[in-house]
């Protein structure tokens, strides 16, 4: 996937403002001194959390951790994921993240390999997912954003900042003139998230079913019960 940030918007740019806990936060690109911390929030939270991730364990399997690593930090050169970070401007500490990037018709078809059997678990079951619609044909666009991962720091919890991250997509969308975000989303809560922000289910997949088409992760019905494909109209 080869994406390229129209030069015409500024970096970072501020896509949307909030207040929670009676805290001003914003959700804004990634700036070069906020990329590490992202990826160690990512690291840190995502794969312990997210629930293919934490029930295959793959923080016991550094081979399939270093994939997802190096897919976050391909991604995050794109210069499009976003932050949530207080509404300050000596903002240090990174409370959410979502990798994002632009998906193009005209992008060359990348069959999926990896001789790493987690990594082939965790991606492949995402893969089939986000193939079960052409959101191409469905939506009639040429291109879509779509996402690699969302994360909120647990101090964070419970107080819609998943969601107000999710909220941002449409001015970014906006901005650089793309008409649709679909994303495959793995979790019951994330699901919920992205509903109220919006999102219509497109596709989804029972846990059980996944496991039939070899992608097992044991145990995880009891966080989830299906990963879902779903989508935003950008208006």
């Amino acid at each position: 996937m080869v994406y390229s940030r129209p030069a015409n918007i500024p970096l970072p740019t501020v896509w949307h403002r909030f207040a929670a806990r009676g805290t001003k936060l914003r959700v804004q690109d990634v700036t070069n001194e906020q990329l590490e911390p992202a990826i160690q929030l990512l690291i840190k939270y995502f794969t312990a959390d997210e629930p293919p991730c934490k029930y295959i364990e793959i923080q016991k399997h550094p081979a399939a951790l270093a994939e997802l690593e190096k897919l976050w930090r391909d991604t995050l050169k794109d210069q499009i994921s976003v932050v949530c970070v207080e509404d300050k401007d000596d903002a240090t500490e990174i409370i959410g993240v979502n990798v994002l990037t632009v998906v193009a018709k005209s992008d060359k078809e990348e069959i999926f390999k990896t001789a790493d059997k987690i990594w082939a678990k965790l991606f492949g079951a995402v893969d089939l997912v986000s193939r079960s619609v052409d959101i191409f044909t469905k939506f009639g666009v040429e291109q879509y954003l779509t996402a690699y991962g969302l994360v909120v720091d647990p101090k964070w919890r419970g107080c819609g900042i998943g969601k107000e991250i999710l909220l941002a997509r449409t001015p970014l969308c906006k901005a650089i003139g793309v008409k649709v975000t679909a994303t495959v989303f793995t979790a019951a809560a994330s699901q919920a998230v992205a509903k109220k922000a919006g999102f219509q289910d497109l596709y989804q997949i029972s846990y059980e079913d996944l496991a039939k088409e070899g992608f097992r992760f044991p145990g995880v019905e009891q966080d989830t019960k299906f990963s879902k494909l779903m989508a935003l109209e950008i208006h």
